[in-house]
């Protein structure tokens, strides 16, 4: 969801090559003089919309049906965004673009496509654009009242059917590389090799056993360890000198710990390594294995007790950009968690 699948990238491409063409030929027609700005600027955001899907034709077209729907969108967003002067301008450009949004949600449901930054920015282009259709200009009278009642319900709820839909499909089907918002992962394969399971479960024992001390947060704190913000259900405790000292996933120097904030006090959950300089990646020994994590009960009376680790799920290390504290750079980090898969 929050990358950019290849295959959709020429259809990225596409629309912003359109971009500059699409305003052009509103200048060079008469007919856009008189036009309200709110229908020009559908008119041109229904072209890169255009633009877009027709550019998906050629990665897509050893899908027939896809490849077909792709045509047949794109054309009728083009052919639409010159016939702003139409008289069914209005009503053909909402039945498109409805219908659209309605064909792509349904692709998503039935898993025939996954969301990635392309199409959601799209889909929040075709959004705005029914927006700009829907809103009422000079010289409308009966209808104008009707109008503004449509784009009050209409389009917020279209709007949250559409988010909702993209995040409930990304949350049921996460992506098997634990990319997430503000991620910038390096690539990796799709398929954990014996080699990458082998040395992912070795960090992680090592890892596990380094840190049991830090169970005890008063441990934790005398060697160095500080906690950030405590007003969420987990903090992260770093220490300022491992940090500083550049080591790259020592698991008896990890940059920082995570504690759930329970309501007996910190309980710990995890380590976590950061590299030390901004836009560096650090090593990946378990290439695409999840981040594992154990589950904390806050009311958990054997907190004090180490976590049981589920031994089905392998160990991993997952890299993530985390933006820190106010003021401070963006890091990498890996962050490797004992218990259930993440």
């Amino acid at each position: 969801m929050f990358d950019i699948a290849p295959d959709h990238a020429i259809g990225l491409y596409a629309g912003l090559l359109t971009l500059p063409f699409a305003l052009l030929a509103l200048r060079l027609r008469s007919a856009a003089r008189g036009v309200p700005g709110t229908v020009l600027g559908a008119s041109v955001l229904m072209a890169i919309a255009g633009a877009i899907h027709l550019g998906l034709v050629w990665t897509h077209r050893g899908e027939t049906i896809t490849a077909l729907l792709f045509v047949m969108n794109g054309a009728s967003y083009v052919v639409l965004s010159q016939l702003y002067t139409w008289r069914w301008w209005r009503p053909a450009s909402v039945a498109l673009i409805t219908a659209t949004l309605t064909g792509y949600l349904g692709y998503i449901v039935l898993n025939f496509d996954t969301p990635d930054q392309v199409a959601i920015a799209t889909k929040l282009l075709e959004l705005t654009t029914l927006g700009l259709v829907l809103v009422p200009v000079r010289g409308e009278t009966l209808r104008r009242r009707s109008r503004w009642s449509v784009l009050s319900v209409a389009l917020p709820l279209m709007t949250m059917v559409t988010v909702s839909v993209v995040w409930i499909d990304d949350l049921a089907r996460p992506d098997a590389q634990h990319a997430h918002a503000g991620a910038v992962l390096q690539a990796t394969n799709d398929t954990a090799s014996p080699e990458q399971v082998g040395a992912a479960q070795k960090l992680y024992d090592e890892t596990v056993a380094a840190i049991a001390p830090y169970r005890d947060w008063h441990a934790a704190w005398a060697a160095g360890y500080r906690p950030g913000p405590q007003n969420t259900p987990s903090t992260h405790w770093m220490n300022q000198r491992y940090v500083d000292a550049g080591y790259v996933m020592d698991p008896r120097r990890p940059q920082g710990l995570v504690y759930a904030n329970t309501k007996h006090g910190p309980v710990l959950i995890g380590a976590m390594f950061q590299m030390q300089h901004i836009g560096q990646f650090g090593p990946d020994p378990g290439g695409p294995l999840h981040a594992v994590r154990r589950r904390v009960q806050p009311d958990d009376p054997d907190r004090d007790v180490p976590p049981r680790l589920d031994r089905h799920q392998r160990a991993a290390d997952a890299a993530c950009v985390d933006r820190g504290q106010p003021g401070r750079p963006i890091r990498r980090r890996h962050r490797l968690e004992g218990g259930e898969a993440n």
